[in-house]
Formats: structure tokens, C-alpha cells, sequence
């Protein structure tokens, strides 16, 4: 069984109210998040933070342009934009400046997972058509690729260090790349249940996974070859899943509150988090950051991890 440890974490309520899913951090060292409740971007200055905790001066709501769609997943591009997908089948960007445009989609796109890429672009998931997709920042176009398995469901995505897109096929148990303009599989091993990946993150030691029906993660190493980390409790529900820097990577367990560390040799450890629901995280260089759907941002030391 993993170490479960104490983590050294400093949790900062949000505004009554709020509930966070996805956080991100800029060039400028602002978190950002997404809310579900009230829908928008929130923004948190942990250097604005008192001694004492107080944090209210520290955040800033805005809302969501033209639409009444609830923001889902967040990324940084590489000009600083703020990218999020929405429910309303529409992608938002916010500038550097504050200035806010919204991006329609077809109909029915439903889009969900989303990821910059080095060259500018961005990529997102589509789950509602069985797409994937990147918007030409410098054009605004979008070019669309289809899935080869039916109704894969797609999740969350990530980019490799080449440029390539990689996807979390939730309903198929795989996960698709984009490479040379084809989509191509890699069939994921089945733990407890048959595999259902939502999470993915890219790191200089391949592509990691998060199961959240089998209980797992998993890595894809620069080879092909699959490997398979179950954690003890076979309801911990991984979601999110960020790369550090060293090969390893964090990953949340919404179903037990925790934040687990998964070193490039397969160590885990877990850290029990306050609050309920953790989702996204985002990994910087001495702290990670949680964000719990139940009102909060925990900040968690990543110690001799780091």
C-alpha cells in the first residue's frame, strides 16, 4: 500500500458560492480558474495574500461573453491568452489586455478537453461529434478530425513536445494522437473495470493517464508500450492528471479526496486533501494546485518531490 502522508498544503476558500474545476497559471504568477458556480474565469493573486489568510482583495470574477454556457477546461497559450471550452458549444479566449471573444462551434459539439500547442494553435475535444479540433490562433479557423471509434467519448487532451495532440477516449479504453494528419489508437489494458480515461498529460517520459473506472493510472512510454499503476482503492476515481517536470506526475482522486504522486520509477504516494472533489491541478516549481469543486484552491508543497 502507498504512503498516505500529511501534505503540507495551505488551503484558500474561494467566495461563498464558488465552485472551481480547472486551474491554470499565467507568465505573470496569477492562478486562473474556472467556475462552474457562477459561471466565468476567476482569477487569484496569491501574492496579494495577507499574513493572516485574508484573501478577498486577492480574486476577481469575470464573466463569460455572449452565451449562457458554464466554462469547463482551461489552458494557457502560448501568447498568454486564456483559452476555455464551454457547455454552450463555444471555446472563449481572453487576451493579455482583458478582452474577452467567444468561439461557436457546430451544434452539438459539446466541447471539453483543451490544450495549446507550441506553434500557437489549440487544440480541444469535440466529444459530441466524435471530433477533435484546432483553432489557427492567428486566423481564427478551425480544422476538425474524426475519430475512428464510434462514440469514444472524448476527454480530456494534452500536447507532446513534438506538437502532436494526444486524447483520452473515455468510452473506448484508448487514447488517439494526431500524427502526420491521421488520428491513431493506442488500446489502453482493462484494471478493475475496463479502462475509462478522462485525465492526460504529456511528459518527457511519455504520456500519462488517469482511469477513473479502473482505479489506475497509466503511461504510454515514447516505445508504444503500456504501463499500469493501480492505486489500493479501487473507488478513488482518478481524474486529472499534470506532468512534473522529473518524468513523474500528480493526479487527483475525486473519489477520495486526494492528491496522488506518481514518480518516473511508478512510487506513489498519496496526500489526503480538505475539502471534497478535487478536479483540475496545475504544477509549479515548489507547489502543486488543487482545485476542489466544494469552494477552495489547496496549494500543496511538493517537497523533496520537487
Amino acid at each position: 500500500m502507498p504512503p498516505l502522508e500529511a501534505a503540507q498544503c495551505r488551503e484558500v476558500v474561494l467566495p461563498s458560492g464558488w465552485a472551481p474545476y480547472a486551474v491554470a497559471g499565467d507568465a505573470a504568477g496569477n492562478l486562473w480558474m474556472t467556475l462552474l458556480t457562477p459561471p466565468g474565469l476567476a482569477r487569484f493573486t496569491p501574492a496579494d495574500t495577507s499574513a493572516d489568510g485574508e484573501t478577498a482583495a486577492a480574486f476577481r470574477h469575470e464573466r463569460l461573453p455572449r452565451g449562457d454556457g458554464h466554462p469547463m477546461l482551461l489552458t494557457v497559450a502560448s501568447d498568454g491568452a486564456l483559452w476555455c471550452t464551454r457547455t454552450d458549444d463555444r471555446l472563449s479566449r481572453r487576451d493579455v489586455s482583458g478582452d474577452h471573444t467567444a468561439i461557436g462551434l457546430a451544434p452539438g459539439s459539446a466541447p471539453y478537453g483543451i490544450a495549446a500547442a507550441p506553434d500557437g494553435g489549440v487544440w480541444f475535444t469535440a466529444p459530441g461529434l466524435n471530433q477533435i479540433g484546432r483553432v489557427v490562433t492567428a486566423s481564427g479557423g478551425i480544422t476538425m478530425f474524426d475519430l475512428p471509434v464510434p462514440d469514444a467519448r472524448a476527454a480530456m487532451l494534452t500536447v507532446d513536445v513534438a506538437g502532436r495532440p494526444w486524447v483520452a477516449l473515455n468510452a473506448a479504453g484508448a487514447l488517439a494522437h494526431v500524427h502526420d494528419g491521421a488520428v491513431r489508437i493506442v488500446e489502453l489494458p482493462s484494471g478493475r473495470a475496463p479502462a475509462a480515461p478522462v485525465g492526460i498529460a504529456a511528459s518527457a517520459a511519455g504520456i500519462w493517464y488517469a482511469d477513473i473506472a479502473g482505479g489506475c493510472v497509466g503511461r504510454v512510454d515514447p516505445s508504444g508500450s503500456v504501463e499500469k499503476i493501480s492505486f489500493a482503492d479501487p473507488a478513488c476515481r482518478p481524474h486529472a492528471v499534470a506532468a512534473d517536470p522529473d518524468g513523474g506526475c500528480w493526479v487527483t482522486l475525486w473519489g477520495s479526496a486526494q492528491l496522488a504522486r506518481i514518480t518516473a520509477d511508478g512510487d506513489v504516494t498519496l496526500h489526503q486533501l480538505p475539502g471534497r472533489e478535487p478536479h483540475g491541478l496545475w504544477v509549479e516549481d515548489r507547489l502543486v494546485w488543487v482545485a476542489m469543486e466544494t469552494g477552495s484552491v489547496v496549494a500543496v508543497d511538493k517537497g523533496e518531490s520537487a
